[in-house]
C-alpha cells in the first residue's frame, strides 16, 4: 500500500466480522447524526446517512465476496470518520468484531491482498486472499 492518505477518496468501506445488521445498523445510527435504512432484504440493507444531513448512501452487504465478512460502504465522506481505518476502529469498538479495511489508498503496484486487520490482538497488516482477488 502507498503512504497516501485515503483522504483524497470520496467514500469508505470496512469488512466486518459480524453479520448481525441490526447491530451494525444500530451502531451507524449511534455514530452519525443523521441515519436511516431505506430498504432491507435477507442480504443486508441500503441507508442514507451523513453529520449535516442524508445527504450519503450506503450499504451493509453480508457475505460480501463470498469472504465471510460484512461490508460497510459509505459514498461520502460526511461522517465523523477521516478514513477506512478510523471507521475500521469505531466498528470493532462498538461491535467487538474484528474488522478488515485498506490502510492507505492503493498505487499501481501495491499488492491487493494487504490489509489493515483490527481485533482484540490490535492491528496489523495482514494478506487476505478473497475470491475477488
Amino acid at each position: 500500500m502507498s503512504n497516501d492518505s485515503l483522504s483524497h477518496l470520496d467514500d469508505l468501506e470496512i469488512y466486518v466480522d459480524n453479520n448481525d445488521v441490526e447491530a451494525i445498523t444500530a451502531w451507524l445510527g449511534n455514530a452519525l447524526p443523521h441515519f436511516e435504512v431505506t430498504r432491507s432484504s435477507k442480504k443486508g440493507c441500503k441507508f442514507r446517512c451523513g453529520q449535516t444531513g442524508l445527504v450519503a448512501s450506503g450499504m451493509v452487504v453480508l457475505n460480501a465476496g463470498r469472504t465471510g465478512f460484512t461490508s460497510v460502504w459509505i459514498d461520502s465522506k460526511d461522517t465523523p470518520w477521516a478514513d477506512d481505518v478510523e471507521m475500521g476502529r469505531s466498528a470493532f469498538s462498538a461491535l467487538n468484531s474484528e474488522v478488515r479495511c485498506v490502510e492507505s489508498a492503493w498505487s499501481n503496484g501495491d499488492d491487493p491482498d494487504q490489509w489493515l486487520q483490527i481485533n482484540a490482538q490490535g492491528e496489523h497488516v495482514i494478506q487476505w486472499v478473497t475470491e475477488e482477488s
